[in-house]
This record gives C-alpha cells, sequence and structure tokens, in this order.
C-alpha cells in the first residue's frame, strides 16, 4: 500500500453537524407549565455550591491517502483533548475554578487499515470513506473521551456541564449538555418569543424535546450587553430517562449557577455563552495538543518508511 500525507485539505468539511434542514420539531411544551401559562421562569435564591464543566478540542493534523491496487481510501490523522473544570461557587464573590483533570488522544481514521504504524496515530476504523463520516468517527472518539473524563471528576459535583448536545452522554449523573449557537429554533409562535423576553438569569419552562433523539431542553439568557432578541441565550438538554420533577430542578440549578460563569465581551468574542470556564480550558487543550507542524512531520515520517 501506498501512503500520502498532506496538510489539512480545506474543501474535507471540518463540520460534523450541519443546520438540521428537518421539518418542525416534535415538542412537549407541557412538561413544567402548559403552553398557555408560559413565561420566563426566575432563578432560584440558591443553587449548586460544586460545579464541573467538561470541554473538548480536536485538530485536524494531516490528510493521508492510502493508495492500493489502483484503488484510493482517504484518511485523516486527528488530535483532541478533553478536559475539566471544577467551579467553587460556595460563598465566593466570583467563582473559583482550577482545572482537575485533561486527557489527550490522537488517531489515524480511514475505512481500511494502512497496515503501517503511525506512531502516535493508532488505526481507527471508520464505517466509510466519505469525508463527512471520518470527521464523524473522530468527533464520536472526542465525545468518548469527554464522558471518559467527566466520569473521573463528576461524582462530587452537585451539577455537570458537558459542553455540546448531551447526545451519547447521558448517564452522568447530574448532568446538562451546553449549546452556544442555535442552528434551528424548537419553538413556535408565543413559545418562541418567551425566549425573547427572558432577562438576564432567567429561562424558559422545560420542554420534552422528541425530535432526532428524545431529550429534555430549555433555554437560558446570560448576562451580557444586550437583553433583546436571541443575543445571550443557551440552550441546555438533560436526559430523556429524567423523572420530570429531575429535568426541571436541573433547569433551576442552571439557572442559579451558569450566570456568574458567563464570559465578558471585551474578552472573548463568543460572550456571554462561552462560559468563563470552558474559554480557559480551551486555551490549556490546544496546548496540549501539540506542535501542528511536528506531528505533521511525525505523520510524514511514518509514510516514508512504509512506502
Amino acid at each position: 500500500m501506498q501512503i500520502t500525507v498532506d496538510a489539512w485539505d480545506p474543501s474535507f468539511a471540518d463540520n460534523p453537524e450541519s443546520p438540521s434542514r428537518a421539518n418542525q420539531a416534535i415538542v412537549n411544551a407541557g412538561i413544567e407549565l402548559e403552553p398557555a401559562d408560559w413565561r420566563p421562569v426566575d432563578a432560584p435564591a440558591s443553587g449548586p455550591r460544586r460545579v464541573v464543566v467538561v470541554d473538548g478540542v480536536r485538530r485536524i493534523d494531516a490528510r493521508v491517502e492510502l493508495i492500493e491496487d489502483g484503488e484510493r481510501w482517504p484518511g485523516v490523522c486527528v488530535s483532541w483533548a478533553a478536559g475539566a473544570v471544577a467551579c467553587d461557587l460556595d460563598g465566593h464573590a466570583s467563582p473559583e475554578a482550577s482545572v482537575v483533570e485533561v486527557a489527550v488522544e490522537r488517531g489515524l481514521f480511514a475505512a481500511v487499515d494502512p497496515g503501517a504504524d503511525f506512531g502516535r496515530y493508532p488505526f481507527r476504523k471508520a464505517e466509510s470513506a466519505d469525508a463527512g463520516e471520518l470527521i464523524a468517527t473522530a468527533q464520536a472518539a472526542m465525545a468518548e473521551l469527554e464522558a471518559k473524563v467527566s466520569s473521573l471528576v463528576t461524582m462530587d459535583a452537585e451539577l455537570s456541564v458537558l459542553d455540546g448536545p448531551l447526545r451519547g452522554r447521558t448517564r452522568l449523573p447530574h448532568s446538562v449538555g451546553y449549546i452556544k449557537s442555535h442552528h434551528r429554533s424548537y419553538l413556535q409562535g408565543e413559545l418562541n418569543a418567551v425566549v425573547e423576553r427572558l432577562r438576564p438569569g432567567q429561562r424558559t419552562p422545560v420542554f420534552h424535546l422528541m425530535s432526532g433523539w428524545p431529550r429534555y431542553t430549555w433555554y437560558l439568557r446570560l448576562p451580557g450587553t444586550s437583553s433583546r432578541g436571541w443575543a445571550g441565550v443557551a440552550r441546555l438538554e438533560a436526559a430523556d430517562d429524567l423523572s420530570e420533577e429531575a429535568a426541571i430542578a436541573l433547569a433551576d440549578a442552571t439557572a442559579a449557577a451558569l450566570p456568574p460563569l458567563g464570559s465578558a465581551a471585551h474578552k472573548d468574542a463568543r460572550a456571554p455563552q462561552n462560559l468563563t470556564p470552558i474559554a480557559g480550558l480551551e486555551r490549556r487543550l490546544k496546548r496540549m495538543l501539540g506542535d501542528p507542524r511536528l506531528l505533521l512531520r511525525s505523520v510524514r515520517a511514518a509514510s516514508m518508511e512504509t512506502n
């Protein structure tokens, strides 16, 4: 088998989750309040004392092409890392945060085994050679590492915030998925208008989203430069197997705990949704991925030994 190596090809899509074009979402809005009674919900007077925030980063280090008997299979060498930050909210004017767990992994994702030692990039099989499938498989590997890191540190947390959708990570205790951007609106009409009326620290009632994979979800507005429209609004998810009361309790916990963690606009272009612990953790994890130039050189050296 011949192997070629290039730096990352921009034509290779690096977005495993494109905006959904599915039909209108199937929603049960009557979990916490009946739809006719929907209104912004205030945060409780007290909330979790210890919150763990979990995030991961992923980077494409090289694109490879495997050639054998005239057939070609693309592959990607990927590095990813996951980490957790513990935030102590008990009695502090500003939350105290510390990194408590980090891990780094790498892999060569391809539909066929190259039969070669790629050193830091062990082979990881993808179901097909489609570019989107390769990236999705890498994304799943990162989510698996995030779940592993989470399981090591979340047992003593009253609230675990996992950056991104909760899918595949629903077994962690007291955990919510945290979604910063909105590809589509799940609510219609007057229910959607409630989101736009939220003040900082307020949330929508919990509703049950049954499209795709079922989960409880709600919207929360963080403090920021504007309280109009969707500015500063994040969406949160909780596991479908929770009771309605437990999902509502998690929603209250997020409304109490997350607003103080919102980032400032003069420090972060994604403020306030990019929570300060997430921003700091992302910077650290990206440094831990290593020098991409040296890693690309190691991939090329491994391919030359095979050829």
